[in-house]
């Protein structure tokens, strides 16, 4: 490997450090070999890869951005004056929503924002703010996101409120559809998002910031009529629709949004306009993300490691979920692709349907959290776990017990990295451990990415950011 090459990686950049969940488990004191420690593993910045993307204004490891969150509260204060809270009367109740993934993402960084938003309602509209926390299906899995930001400390009424409790029906262009009642108790209500694109292969990027209304503000039944239009590309009609409702616009006052990249928070953007709101932030997330989404796709053969508090699709490296390599072989923000996934579809037209990530040769899983159904993707690969503990905690919950019959469990991570290799002959690794703006892969990956990334990058640029443009009528 040349020397110039070499001095590219971040050799000293460890993984965030795994915390106790929710449900009790304890993942921080069970795993004490991380797969960044592997030799031959290295962090290659994803700025390599991809130099225009914008500088963090905060991050959460200083490798790529200041941690001081304090020029990201300025902003918040900045935004939060520009926009028009009239509509609240004074000292009434505003219910501030919050989502995990916030918190999954952007940590310390999402806190900040929601502690300015609550700050500004007290002194503008001498508002009683309460922060609600959307919990969805994968809530016992989530590590203790109260406890860990000490959410009771810096809030003055906290409540988690998972989607499988009380209902409040609402009528919607679409016909009867459901919220989360204990969301929307209150006559007012903020919404706050992040611009990551974690399943963008579902949204594809069509109204984006609309996605809460159809899944984590939703009660169950609603979140499955979000999840059957997946295939049609439906889901997000479901969104707007609960949006647009008369219900959600008689309490609705704007939206706060951290608007993320792969190393951290760019900066934030709020208005009163939700649909302003998402066409202004569309343009960055298609070039930021998207560029490195199709770098993915210039991988040949890889065994991914999960070792982070993600669930399968969901589980972070270098700032993307893993759902985008397993999807990398389609243009997903291309939208003359007709359909979700090309799982058991036969022959179909080549590039026209996601695939099954044909260059995943196995998958290793050193941690993986529970909560979301992951069984009818890992079935796909052969597939093998670092320990019996974590075996026994990814069985022993509803939603993956029938990956007991997949799994090959061994007694440490190294025997499980050794029998993966051993097993397909691929000797590249990818690992996705929630370590932000560095993907960490194998020094033999980590070249071929830095030889494809120009014409990658050139492409976008040229090619397809012009027509993703397009196809949403954002020129």
């Amino acid at each position: 490997m040349a020397t110039n090459t070499a001095s590219l990686f971040l050799r000293d950049l460890a993984p965030p450090p795994l915390k106790p969940v929710w449900n009790g488990n304890r993942p921080d004191q069970l795993i004490t070999e991380r797969a960044a420690d592997l030799p031959g593993v290295v962090a290659l910045p994803v700025r390599e890869l991809v130099p225009h993307l914008p500088e963090p204004i905060w991050s959460q490891d200083a490798a790529f951005g200041p941690t001081d969150p304090q020029v990201l509260r300025e902003q918040t204060r900045i935004v939060l004056q520009g926009m028009d809270w009239s509509k609240i009367e004074k000292g009434k109740v505003v219910h501030l929503l919050a989502n995990p993934h916030g918190f999954s993402y952007s940590g310390e960084g999402y806190v900040v924002m929601l502690e300015e938003i609550a700050a500004h309602l007290r002194k503008a509209r001498s508002a009683k703010v309460k922060l609600r926390i959307a919990e969805s299906m994968g809530h016992v899995d989530n590590p203790n996101w109260v406890k860990f930001y000490r959410l009771r400390d810096r809030f003055e009424d906290v409540e988690e409120v998972p989607q499988i409790g009380p209902g409040t029906k609402i009528d919607t262009r679409l016909g009867d559809m459901y919220v989360t009642k204990l969301l929307f108790t209150a006559p007012y209500f903020v919404h706050t998002h992040v611009t990551d694109p974690r399943e963008a292969y579902l949204h594809r990027m069509v109204d984006r910031l609309y996605k809460p209304f159809g899944m984590g503000y939703a009660r169950l039944e609603t979140r499955s009529a979000y999840h059957f239009g997946f295939g049609p590309r439906t889901g997000q009609m479901v969104a707007r629709a609960m949006f647009e409702s008369a219900f959600i616009q008689e309490r609705y006052t704007g939206t706060v949004v951290l608007n993320t990249t792969a190393e951290g928070v760019a900066g934030v953007e709020g208005d009163n306009d939700l649909g302003a709101l998402d066409r202004r932030l569309a343009v960055g997330v298609l070039r930021n993300y998207g560029t490195l989404m199709r770098l993915l796709g210039e991988i040949e053969e890889v065994i991914p490691i999960f070792d982070g508090h993600g669930c399968s699709v969901y589980t972070y490296g270098g700032g993307l979920t893993f759902s985008n390599l397993l999807y990398a072989d389609t243009d997903f923000f291309d939208l003359d692709n007709l359909a979700l996934s090309a799982h058991g579809v036969k022959n179909a037209e080549p590039g026209m349907y996601m695939g099954n990530g044909d260059a995943i040769k196995a998958i290793v899983i050193n941690y993986m959290a529970g909560g979301v159904p992951c069984h009818g993707t890992l079935k796909h690969f052969p597939l093998h776990v670092a320990s019996q503990q974590a075996f026994k905690w990814m069985i022993n919950e509803p939603s993956n017990c029938y990956l007991e019959n997949l799994a090959t469990v061994h007694e440490n991570l190294r025997d499980a990295v050794q029998a993966a290799r051993a097993e397909t002959g691929c000797e590249e690794l990818m690992v996705f451990d929630y370590t932000p703006g560095a993907f960490r892969v194998t020094e033999g990956l980590a070249e071929h990415l830095l030889e494809r990334a120009p014409a990658v990058v050139e492409n976008v640029e040229k090619n397809l950011l012009p027509k993703w443009m397009a196809q949403r009528k954002l020129v």
